[in-house]
């Protein structure tokens, strides 16, 4: 149903349930800057449970000429948003899925905005953080409203993207080395 094997997902949910640990992942990302304020960020690897699961992905992070940069990728912010937007859309299609509705199409859009003298540091009081994120959700299938509003609830509710997003988590860590 909508690409999910309902089978599967049983199975996961059922051995997560059976040892927790197993369902513990991590995931790992090696940045490298190329100049100005243009990065390559690249995969290095995933862990769900015990088991070792090789990722190689690359992909560049830029910023727009009028913020300094060359315009030649997405801002970290649209990573940030396509995130957010991708971790709520997979939640969708799997309880969708679950639900029995069948999707014929699902899109979603999605806005932010923050306020620049935040991050360039001027005046006080002044947030660094995105101000909010507004997204949008369009199915297009048969299925009853009530139950629609369930699975959208649910899709934002039980992504970790979003909750992330929305509860906040620590961000660690500091300078390794001074050259």
């Amino acid at each position: 149903m909508n690409g999910i094997n309902l089978e599967a997902l049983s199975q996961a949910r059922a051995a997560i349930a059976a040892d927790r640990p197993a369902g513990i992942t991590s995931y790992g990302l090696a940045m490298t800057w190329m100049g100005g304020v243009r990065m390559k960020a690249e995969t290095t690897g995933m862990q769900i449970g015990t088991e070792r699961i090789a990722r190689d992905f690359t992909w560049l992070v830029d910023e727009p000429n009028q913020l300094l940069g060359d315009a030649s990728a997405p801002t970290p912010q649209e990573f940030l948003m396509s995130g957010v937007g991708a971790c709520i859309m997979v939640g969708f299609v799997v309880n969708a899925a679950v639900k029995g509705v069948e999707l014929r199409s699902l899109k979603l859009r999605m806005s932010g905005s923050l306020d620049l003298a935040g991050f360039m540091n001027i005046g006080t009081g002044t947030q660094v953080k995105m101000q909010g994120i507004d997204y949008e959700i369009d199915a297009d299938c048969d299925a009853d409203p009530a139950l629609l509003q369930e699975i959208a609830q649910a899709a934002v509710e039980f992504s970790p993207n979003a909750m992330t997003v929305r509860n906040g988590i620590p961000v660690t860590g500091g300078l390794k080395t001074v050259a």
